[in-house]
């Protein structure tokens, strides 16, 4: 009995923060106040919390406001504090309930009278909508919005419409009337002398001609916004420019200058603080593809790494803010839930306490709580398995649409073989053809399988071994294919190079080693296993054919008379900080060793 009072009262004081806290988070809203007063400093504070991510106190601010108003039946107020809410679930990206609080919000603006604010709601739920992808309804708000605003006379929420609807035009392809929207819009600012929207809108219509392929245009667009951004000493146009203008630079094989740009954006994306993590996705994937024009391969994949890191940060940011958002809105309600039962103990204790049965009761509420906070940790490990079983399915599914994108290029490939003559380039489309589908193949495995991000390199090996051998019209039963594969599971950051280094050793056994004309029955070995001598550890890989063998000096061979398969085979043994050997014994012997750092990384 003492030690689960002791148990108790650490309960108590581990509660103790939660009230406290709960009690600092209530607003500083004086009650003597007038409704009015009480609702715009709510307002204002929701305001401040939501640009710094808070949005659990920023969702109970907004509905204490809105609570006020409806309590004063003061309808206009209950309209904006609808149409606060909507912009709050907009913030977080729950569009379909910002849509039903836009819907109340205009409602209520029709209530009271307010057709102004009546008309713009239809703009809103278009935007919600269309993030939805639910292009249709977004379409049918816009141009009703739009009808009602030039009957009721109100011109100036004209342009606001014509922009959604070239957001809505731009996402489905219609290019013809985007642009024919863009233009009115131009129009229209340009008539009002607004010339900040109107260069803000110019910025939009290059980002527009680069989706259209019409680049030229696109630089024009991006070059006049920029004189006016330098004119204005406007930093933040000026960066967004920067980092856009590459877009139409670079088909036009404007290396230089796009590489300039770059550079600056890099500078100014310092700046940004956690809105940096977009900008230098898309400067480090112009980068990639400047250095890629250029024939800088090795430069190129830097910064294509740089790209995906990233665009990861991007994925992880967002992501994080959304848990955020649910571990406060969990947060909240666990306090609230934790002072109540606080305050039914206190209350039960005081009771039990004059009728002297206090300890029994400490105990009843001692079990009762820890049966809740199991029951708490219970559920929790629910939602984490589930979420856990989401990310699976979605990991499963972007390596089945890779490996399909994968498949289509390797059909456009075998299209484009046999359209050509020369029969030099179409043996280089096939070979590039092969190694799609040995990529693609990684992919197959993994959506396949459990397993998201290891692959089973016995059956991929096999997989690509048959798959080759058929390619070059062999058959099973005449060929030896020896399979030795001790590390049968690999993660697909090794397995992805392994497989392309394998590809590239098979097909030119295929290509040089075998010969129908000959008796001789081929025989192709493959050896994957984890060395454990102190000498050398790590992972060696071996892969040998039984031809004439190769000639070591013409391997050696570098500058523009090496092969493009050599200079793969080099390159991404290279990047699994490998080195590997050519051996000539009863044939040709490849031997790659990768050293126990690379496989723990």
């Amino acid at each position: 009995m003492l030690i689960l009072a002791k148990r108790f009262v650490y309960l108590i004081i581990w509660l103790a923060p939660c009230i406290v806290l709960a009690q600092q988070e209530q607003p500083a809203i004086e009650s003597s106040a007038p409704d009015s007063i009480k609702i715009k400093q709510l307002w204002n504070l929701s305001d401040s919390l939501l640009n710094t991510s808070q949005f659990a106190p920023v969702k109970k601010l907004l509905e204490q406001a809105l609570a006020i108003a409806q309590a004063s039946e003061d309808t206009h107020r209950i309209a904006i504090g609808y149409r606060k809410l909507a912009g709050f679930y907009q913030s977080t990206g729950d569009f379909a309930t910002a849509i039903s609080f836009y819907l109340k919000a205009q409602v209520a603006f029709k209530a009271s009278s307010d057709q102004r604010n009546y008309i713009r709601m239809f703009n809103n739920i278009g935007f919600c909508y269309n993030r939805l992808d639910k292009t249709k309804e977004a379409r049918q708000h816009v141009e009703r919005g739009m009808a009602l605003a030039q009957q009721s006379g109100y011109d100036q929420l004209l342009p606001e419409f014509y922009s959604e609807l070239i957001n809505i035009d731009s996402n489905s392809k219609q290019y013809a009337s985007a642009i024919a929207y863009t233009n009115r819009v131009l129009a229209y600012y340009k008539q009002k002398k607004d010339w900040n929207t109107y260069y803000g809108t110019l910025f939009n219509a290059g980002l527009l001609y680069k989706n259209m392929g019409q680049y030229v245009r696109s630089e024009q667009s991006f070059r006049q916004s920029m004189a006016y951004a330098i004119k204005t000493n406007d930093e933040f146009l000026q960066g967004y420019i920067n980092t856009s203008i590459p877009y139409a630079l670079i088909p036009q094989n404007k290396l230089d200058e796009a590489e300039e740009a770059c550079h600056k954006a890099l500078i100014w994306a310092e700046k940004k603080g956690l809105e940096k993590h977009s900008i230098l996705a898309d400067v480090n994937e112009h980068l990639s593809r400047i250095y890629e024009k250029r024939g800088d391969f090795r430069q190129a994949l830097l910064f294509y790494k740089r790209h995906i890191a990233s665009r990861d940060s991007v994925f992880n940011a967002t992501k994080n803010r959304q848990v955020a958002e649910l571990e406060a809105r969990y947060q909240t309600r666990e306090k609230e839930e934790n002072i109540r039962e606080l305050a039914a103990t206190n209350a039960h204790q005081t009771r039990q306490i004059w009728a002297g049965v206090g300890g029994l009761i400490v105990l009843t509420i001692l079990l009762g709580t820890l049966y809740w906070l199991y029951a708490r940790v219970q559920q929790s490990r629910k939602k984490i398995t589930q979420q856990s079983d989401q990310l699976t399915l979605m990991m499963r599914e972007l390596h089945h649409r890779v490996k399909n994108n994968l498949a289509i290029v390797s059909s456009l490939l075998k299209l484009q073989s046999n359209r050509l003559d020369d029969e030099k380039a179409i043996q280089a489309v096939r070979v590039g053809q092969q190694r799609v589908e040995a990529m693609s193949l990684i992919h197959q495995r993994l959506y396949q399988t459990d397993e998201v991000t290891t692959v089973n390199m016995r059956a991929y090996l096999a997989d690509l071994s048959e798959s080759l051998m058929r390619a070059y019209d062999y058959s099973a039963d005449e060929f030896d294919l020896q399979l030795n594969i001790e590390l049968e599971e690999l993660d697909v950051d090794m397995a992805m190079p392994l497989g392309l280094i394998v590809n590239e050793l098979i097909t030119n056994s295929f290509k040089y080693a075998y010969n129908k004309a000959d008796r001789k029955r081929p025989l192709l070995r493959i050896d994957l296993r984890q060395q454990t001598d102190q000498a050398q550890s790590g992972i060696t890989l071996e892969v040998q054919d039984n031809g004439p063998g190769i000639d070591i000096s013409d391997w050696q061979q570098k500058g523009n008379k090496s092969s493009f398969g050599k200079r793969l085979i080099a390159s991404l043994s290279e990047q699994l900080d490998g080195h590997f050997e050519l051996l000539k014994q009863n044939g040709t012997l490849f031997r790659l060793h990768m050293p126990n750092i690379r496989t723990q990384a």
